[in-house]
């Protein structure tokens, strides 16, 4: 006689857990690979949206003469084609050497603002044209230009001419800020500050004329009504009957081997791929180890004397013992404020007079612990910040003394 048939054991609470545990990190990593797909998706969208963007016109340059807008400077070459000078604007080498042709009557004006071309290429855009104005250049076109004009810092340069150039003569003074250049005794320099940091420079190279203008807010929509730069602008682009106005894009990177687009083309797009399959691998490899994040609330209050403190000790450490303890003082007089109750439009004088009255002290003191000189040492700015937590404590038993 057989043995009857015995029933599966329905599953118990036990396996059911067991099941459900098991099922967790299946769950965790789909959820990994749901982000992981989504931060692909994204990092291919801000390449595609990067491409477009370098993929655009001449309209998003700065000093555009096709944009309307502040940063443009379309209504300067809007005028010299009512004085009857032909403008091209152009954002590609060949596109610029087919326009200027022989370039012996053309005014070639090259603002290389996304800082395209190398020394090399730079030296090739001189071959182009014999009278070329160059606006802020990057160090490898001023190399490539201008040998022995060197940049000397933003904001170098005077409002006044001071030179014999003629379109600097009749400009006389103009508005705005820029670069500054040492020029060699053999240029021009006009606009030449106290420390002899010249605006405009112009050179001669062999048949050649390059004119290096560091101001090139005097272009702009902006600011061509002001003082003299519309003179200036219209004498240095309107000398010949025509101009042509190139802005390079990021397609004149490839023009030289050493450019940044050769150095690229090999290994850019590999490298992208692999570190996205390592951003994968090591979500996946973390995902499962570490689990979901857990939010708990720790019963830690860190009070603001010791972020006070901490932040004093920092700032010794980096040297910047004046501005940190300009910092502290003027967080100390905010703080005081809110104690004292006198709002927060107090001034510094109210501020003093109250936490000396408050806690019987010396105005002269307080007011020398606020608003004194600085520290000559690390272990006096200690003290001092040490003295103005100090004076915080009273202040506070003073106004709430229990």
């Amino acid at each position: 006689m057989s043995a009857p048939a015995v029933a599966p054991a329905p599953p118990t609470a036990q396996g059911g857990a067991e099941a459900a545990s098991e099922a967790q990190p299946r769950r965790r990593v789909g959820v990994v690979i749901v982000w992981v797909a989504v931060v692909v998706v994204v990092v291919f969208g801000a390449l595609l949206v990067w491409a477009a963007a370098s993929a655009s016109d001449v309209g998003e340059h700065r000093r555009s003469p096709v944009d309307p807008g502040p940063r443009g400077a379309m209504a300067l070459a809007e005028v010299l084609r009512a004085q009857g000078v032909e403008v091209t604007v152009t954002n590609s080498f060949g596109a610029t050497a087919s326009a200027l042709g022989t370039g012996a009557y053309a005014t070639l004006v090259l603002d290389d603002d996304w800082w395209v071309l190398t020394e090399d290429t730079a030296a090739e855009v001189l071959a182009l044209g014999r009278h070329i104005v160059v606006v802020q250049p990057s160090d490898d076109v001023l190399a490539g230009l201008a040998p022995g004009v060197e940049y000397a810092g933003f904001g170098g340069g005077s409002p006044d001419a001071d030179c014999e150039l003629g379109p600097a003569q009749r400009a006389g003074r103009i508005a705005g800020s820029g670069d500054g250049y040492t020029a060699p005794a053999s240029a021009t320099a006009c606009y030449v500050d106290g420390v002899g940091n010249a605006a405009l420079v112009r050179v001669e190279r062999g048949v050649r004329e390059v004119t290096v203008l560091g101001t090139g807010d005097v272009l702009t929509n902006e600011r061509i009504t002001e003082e003299g730069n519309a003179a200036l602008a219209l004498g240095l682009l309107g000398e010949h009957p025509r101009v042509v106005w190139y802005q390079p894009d990021v397609d004149d990177y490839a023009l030289d081997e050493s450019g940044l687009a050769a150095r690229q083309a090999d290994w850019y797009v590999p490298l992208i791929v692999l570190l996205l399959l390592v951003g994968v691998a090591a979500a996946l490899w973390r995902g499962r180890r570490m689990g979901p994040v857990v939010v708990e609330d720790l019963p830690v209050e860190v009070r603001s004397s010791e972020t006070m403190e901490g932040r004093a000790r920092l700032y010794e450490r980096g040297g910047a013992r004046d501005h940190a303890l300009g910092t502290l003082r003027a967080a100390t007089i905010a703080r005081l404020a809110r104690t004292l109750g006198l709002g927060p439009r107090a001034t510094a004088d109210e501020v003093i007079a109250a936490s000396a009255a408050v806690t019987e002290r010396d105005p002269a003191s307080v007011d020398f612990l606020l608003r004194g000189a600085g520290a000559p040492n690390d272990s006096a700015f200690v003290g001092l910040s040490d003295n103005l937590l100090r004076l915080e404590r009273d202040v506070a038993r003073a106004v709430r003394p229990d």
